[in-house]
């Protein structure tokens, strides 16, 4: 025998490759279509050292591994694919969900801004004592926008015939200038 210690080794590697002795490694990818080149049968093979014919396992094995991997990767990168597309429809969905949510707030901001102008019209004309009441009574926001579009004359009348805490409020808020992001 010209090596022993190859045959050690050939009987060893199944344990340095984590294979228990009964268990057979079976490959799972297909054949490809044309064979390796150490797959092709050499005119003199016979002369081909142990060590090299070891290399060639050890190749046809790698080979094997980076086959499993592209095929592995080739699925990841499939599913991204679809990920995105469905990440796109979803945006297009959501876009389209959300300038109609802005359609309905302009036109609800629009319809409200219509609403508090013709009820400053109506306390413009009214008499400051009942304005008063009426709007001491309202929601503070709406009673300071309908404060704001009737004429400042009218507006301290109105704010003069309120209780003091409530007309000293307004009158604060009065002087607070408006965001212009909240119109928006």
């Amino acid at each position: 025998m010209k090596h022993p210690w190859l045959i050690l080794l050939l009987a060893a590697m199944p344990l340095l490759l984590g294979v228990d002795k009964g268990e057979v490694v079976e490959e799972t990818l297909p054949p490809r279509s044309e064979p390796l080149p150490w797959d092709k049968p050499r005119a003199n093979e016979g002369a081909c050292a142990d060590e090299e014919i070891l290399v060639l396992r050890d190749l046809r094995k790698r080979s094997l591994e980076l086959d499993r991997r592209e095929a592995e990767l080739d699925e990841r990168v499939a599913a991204l694919a679809s990920l995105e597309t469905e990440a796109a429809t979803e945006l297009v969905r959501l876009t389209e969900m959300r300038d109609a949510i802005v359609a309905l707030m302009e036109k609800q901001r629009t319809g409200s801004q219509e609403q508090i102008a013709g009820l400053a019209r109506v306390v413009d004309t009214m008499k400051a004592a009942e304005a008063a009441t009426m709007l001491a009574g309202m929601d503070e926001d709406v009673a300071l926008q309908v404060l704001r579009k009737i004429k400042p004359k009218q507006a301290g009348k109105v704010l003069g015939a309120m209780p003091d805490r409530k007309a000293q409020e307004l009158g604060n808020r009065m002087t607070i200038v408006p965001d212009p992001r909240e119109d928006s």
